[in-house]
């Protein structure tokens, strides 16, 4: 039998579980009018132990009571009666949530676990919940929900992810499958983090520097080779390269440092550059024949002998 989930517990009812519950109400929604061969009527249960205590909780209350959906400050027997449990609070707290409700979770009830958390974590999050009677699932939202609400784009994954995908792209959600290992999604979602957080303090950094200088626009105009090969290529191709040409970045990101101190910047992320070059410098491993290598074979190259461990 599909999974066909009755009631739905929202474990953190910030803006990701209350865009989440919109979606769940919304006319035409998975709350919508009963359905042939419907046994019982669907329900939402939010959970949060904010709700009603402060200003924000107080909103977020009125939030709930405006879905017409449970609400609770804690986790009560109510989470018992949920056969999908949705965990959506922030990632330091993931755990707790995982083993407060634990004990508390139907036979085979569903827990997908939204929280911002890295591989080991959500392995972590998963031994908790499988001590239970629960069905771990592993999801991470790779968009915004302020914007994109219940559309927000999810990567799942899990020895129970099918079934979750079937049913979450049957009553709005947008995600997509990436196997049967958990803490795969979450491990992506990590990693892609360290390159858009990334470029976004380099932004910074550099835009501040182009603005006290008065060439924002010109230093933003003459990006047109990273536009014209997208991001990903742009990214790629900058891998790839940088076994051949690390020595000469390093040297001109030392001449940049020195721009930005005397633009009045402090360039952190710049001196965080010139330092991993000049690891890369060290290792010699440029080419002889100054060819650029593929970019398996840059990425086997900087593994063995570049980037380590600690």
């Amino acid at each position: 039998m599909a999974f066909s989930p009755r009631v739905i517990a929202l474990l953190g009812f910030g803006e990701a579980g209350s865009a989440i519950a919109r979606g769940l109400t919304a006319e035409g929604g998975w709350r919508g009018p009963s359905k042939p061969g419907d046994n019982a009527p669907r329900r939402v249960i939010a959970i949060d132990t904010a709700l009603d205590r402060d200003p924000r909780g107080t909103a977020l209350g009125k939030v709930a009571r405006g879905l017409d959906i449970a609400i609770s400050d804690g986790y009560t027997e109510a989470l018992s009666e949920a056969d999908l449990v949705i965990c959506a609070v922030q990632g330091e707290h993931a755990l707790s949530a995982a083993r407060s409700a634990a004990p508390l979770l139907k036979n085979g009830a569903h827990y997908l676990d939204l929280c911002t958390v890295s591989g080991r974590m959500s392995d972590e999050d998963r031994a908790e919940i499988e001590k239970g009677a629960g069905r771990y699932v592993d999801v991470a939202v790779m968009g915004g929900f302020f914007k994109q609400g219940i559309k927000a784009p999810m990567l799942v994954a899990g020895a129970d992810a099918a079934e979750a995908v079937a049913w979450m792209n049957a009553n709005g959600f947008v995600t997509t499958l990436l196997g049967p290992k958990p803490g795969s999604a979450s491990s992506v979602k990590m990693i892609r983090s360290t390159l858009v957080k990334g470029i976004e303090a380099l932004g910074v950094e550099a835009l501040v520097a182009a603005q006290r200088q008065g060439i924002l626009d010109e230093v933003l105009g003459c990006l047109g080779d990273a536009d014209s090969m997208g991001l990903s290529g742009f990214i790629t191709m900058l891998v790839q390269t940088h076994v051949v040409h690390a020595h000469r970045r390093w040297e001109e990101m030392g001449l940049v440092a020195q721009t930005l101190r005397e633009t009045g910047v402090d360039p952190l992320m710049t001196e965080a550059i010139e330092k991993s070059h000049r690891r890369t410098v060290d290792a010699h491993i440029a080419p002889a024949d100054g060819q650029v290598p593929s970019l398996e074979d840059a990425l086997k190259i900087l593994s063995e002998k570049v980037i380590r461990g600690r």
